[in-house]
């Protein structure tokens, strides 16, 4: 067979693939919100009768999934329901707020605006721009997801953070233009699973989702220039969402209760306090980083300091790859469903990063802690010397 139909052959393959995942993952959407219709129904039947039935937005917004999770521990009166809900009214009513004033007495009621205490009009409106919306502050179903962890250990369950929107929103929106624009496979995952994207100032937060509030980004912002920081975690985090609509029924890829097993149980890796699914999810949103970023390589979309950072997040992912997951007994954990599509992301992940297998000597990342920054990396792999080298197009892949 011939080179160029080898790559026709592997391009209609991974097109067959992209399509499948597809339809499970709109299936596995719709599946959600018929659940979020009938807890509605459950909880408040004269909603589902106040609002649009059939736009799925509105039966996806983050704040309901926060909702109905926080009833397991009682945190919530149903009357919040209603509250959030009302900017959604096909015919308006008299805005009531009394249970969803946040931490600074300000309530974010969605598709109305942000109140504060005693006044019917919004002091600051609702920020959206194309598919994405910054929420300036969050909502108090949101509150708890907000913890200081290190490697597995809760450091702080009630950290300090406060909202920084106004400061760098532009500048994510410039990262997401750049996603549409230069990635729109990707972009198409991205809209699919993600709207909602908050900013704050607590970089001990890790940036996270979560599947109890699907839809949702949370980031920590330092500095002023973040543009690659930004594509890399709307990337990263926005892959997370995506695999919790793709993986939402857990038994067409495992055997095993992923979600509370522990990866050291199975590896005798002491260190190793991932659930077997949140492992699962890091190697999904690895393969999807390197992936995009040889793209953005690929096409040459930055030079200068820029093109440093790519590179250096790039040669970052070397360490966050087969960390554990090729150490499982592969007939207990998956179906075939599931072992292939772990092939398939292993598979793809090591085929690319080997393009780029000399940044590993380039760069020193022995500084990285949890998070790669880009300040850090400067102090071992200056800017200027990596001028100096691209200057002489040494780095051409």
């Amino acid at each position: 067979m011939k080179t160029h139909q080898i790559k026709e052959r592997q391009s209609l393959i991974c097109n067959l693939i992209m399509i499948e995942k597809n339809k499970i993952s709109i299936e596995n959407k719709y599946d959600i919100i018929n659940t979020i219709k009938i807890l509605i129904y459950q909880e408040a039947p004269e909603i589902l009768e106040k609002v649009n039935y059939k736009d799925d937005d509105i039966f996806l917004n983050p704040l309901i999934f926060s909702y109905f999770n926080s009833k397991k521990n009682g945190f919530f009166s149903k009357e919040i329901l209603p509250e959030i809900l009302q900017g959604y009214y096909i015919k308006k009513e008299i805005l009531k707020i009394e249970r969803s004033f946040n931490k600074n007495n300000i309530a974010y009621i969605p598709n109305l605006g942000y109140f504060k205490k005693k006044e019917i009009n919004p002091y600051t409106h609702i920020l959206i721009q194309g598919d994405f919306e910054i929420v300036k502050e969050i909502h108090p179903t949101l509150e708890k997801y907000f913890i200081e962890f290190y490697r597995g250990h809760i450091v702080n369950q009630y950290p300090k953070h406060n909202s920084v929107w106004e400061a760098h929103y532009q500048q994510v929106f410039d990262a997401i233009n750049i996603i549409k624009e230069f990635l729109p496979d990707f972009y198409k995952e991205l809209t699919f699973s993600n709207r909602y994207i908050y900013l704050h100032d607590n970089p001990k937060i890790i940036n996270f989702t979560s599947i109890e509030t699907l839809g949702m980004l949370y980031f920590y912002v330092i500095g002023t220039n973040n543009l690659i920081y930004f594509i890399e975690e709307l990337i990263h985090q926005g892959s997370h969402n995506y695999l919790n609509y793709l993986a939402h029924d857990r038994k067409e890829f495992f055997k095993i209760d992923v979600d509370n097993l522990i990866m050291r149980d199975f590896t005798k890796e002491a260190w190793d306090y991932r659930t077997i699914y949140g492992a699962f999810h890091g190697l999904f949103t690895v393969t999807q980083r390197v992936i995009c970023f040889d793209k953005l390589v690929s096409q040459n979309v930055f030079s200068g300091r820029e093109k440093h950072e790519l590179l250096g997040r790039l040669t970052d992912q070397f360490y966050r790859f087969r960390t554990g997951l090729e150490l499982l007994d592969f007939k207990e954990v998956y179906t075939k469903k599931g072992l292939n599509f772990y092939k398939e992301l292993d598979t793809k992940c090591e085929g690319i990063l080997k393009k780029y297998l000399n940044l590993k000597d380039e760069f020193d990342l022995s500084n990285r802690d949890l998070d790669f920054r880009y300040e850090d990396f400067c102090k071992l792999n200056p800017f200027q010397d990596f001028l100096k080298k691209e200057q002489k197009n040494y780095y051409q892949f």
